[in-house]
């Protein structure tokens, strides 16, 4: 197998919707809402039921586990997102984009929903509930007293409200013994949205030219490179081999990184590796969505095709398999950043197999 290595840290590679699938949360402690986005699987939770930002999650009825790590949190709203890995993935049927971004029509036509929760067998229970009072922000349900088991607990926090099917909201707390607040989803998606909503720019850099004499060399290099200089490793970013992480400062325009396999026919190419160490500074965020392209033209007579663009995970551990193709060369670009508040753009290591 050939392999670039560009220098990476301690950073270890992990290895249309059904119903609404709900996780139990540190056994006992809540509830979360699994969905995907982007080929990765998540969570939204009431941030006071992710106390700790690393928590287990528990299907006990299909006896699988997994674990979240809670990267984006509005602990005002009590409301936090987590990135789910584990066994669980395998149930994380919701597309983040499936949801409604404005419910306002259809809580103002309907007044009764369920209440989706697991036991703590895991098994699912739907309570009838009575909508009683709608805000911008919330809404506040009843369940029937008829229900033996409409009883609201405290530990059922993160269970969700439907309407016609429909997700629309997370229940944050009890009110009393048959009452219960949930958070609305709409306003869910417009808090959080534009963390994991998708590239910042459309704008794409224009096909960059190897340095002079690059195709004329043996080996895989770094033939380009858009990033900004002056950030830690910038000297080292030369055709060859990063000495230490690379640290750039971000400016909302795409970065891109091409990379020469073989200076003269197409190789084959399996899998692309990125890391990045989303806790090594508290200004610096790993890469959130990248594009990825080959070019399987000979020298001077480009063919770039497009395998798609995808979201790094927020734990800033990303393998790329392309399904087996040939390359000349790789392009990566990319195109935003985890963490908006942070102003540096950081990448550990990069293989390319």
């Amino acid at each position: 197998m050939r392999k670039l290595m560009i220098f990476s840290t301690a950073l270890m590679a992990s290895a249309p919707a059904l119903a609404t699938q709900l996780a139990l949360v540190d056994r006992d402690v809540g509830h979360a809402m699994l969905f995907q986005h982007r080929g990765n699987c998540f969570a939204v939770l009431p941030s006071h039921v992710a106390a700790n930002d690393r928590f287990s999650l528990e299907l006990p009825l299909q006896r699988v586990v997994g674990s979240g790590t809670a990267f984006l949190r509005d602990t005002a709203n009590d409301i936090a997102i987590a990135y789910v890995e584990g066994g669980v993935t395998a149930y994380c049927h919701d597309q983040w984009d499936s949801f409604d971004r404005d419910l306002r029509s259809l809580l103002e036509t309907r007044t009764r929903g369920e209440i989706v929760r697991l036991s703590p067998e895991g098994i699912q229970d739907r309570a009838d509930a009575q909508i009683f009072a709608v805000t911008p922000e919330m809404v506040i349900v009843r369940t029937t007293d008829n229900l033996a088991d409409g009883q609201i607990y405290q530990g059922n926090s993160g269970s969700v409200l439907e309407v016609d099917g429909r997700v629309v909201g997370i229940a944050q707390a009890a009110i009393s013994g048959r009452e219960a607040r949930f958070f609305r989803m709409d306003e869910i998606l417009r808090r959080v949205g534009p963390q994991l909503g998708g590239g910042l720019s459309a704008r794409h850099p224009d096909d960059l030219p190897p340095p002079d004499g690059a195709d004329g060399e043996q080996g895989f290099r770094v033939t380009g490179w858009t990033g900004a200089a002056g950030g830690t490793g910038a000297a080292s970013l030369e055709p060859g081999l990063l000495s230490q992480a690379f640290v750039s400062p971000w400016s909302n325009e795409p970065v891109q990184i091409e990379i020469t396999l073989d200076p003269a026919s197409p190789v084959p190419l399996a899998a692309i590796n990125l890391l990045s160490d989303p806790g090594a500074a508290p200004d610096q965020s790993p890469p959130k969505t990248v594009l990825f392209e080959v070019d399987a033209g000979a020298p001077g007579r480009p063919f770039w095709r497009s395998l798609g663009q995808r979201d790094m995970p927020p734990n800033g551990v990303f393998a790329y398999q392309t399904g087996g193709i040939f390359a000349r060369r790789v392009r990566i670009t990319i195109q935003s950043m985890w963490f908006a508040d942070r102003n540096a753009l950081r990448i550990d290591g990069l293989t390319v197999e």
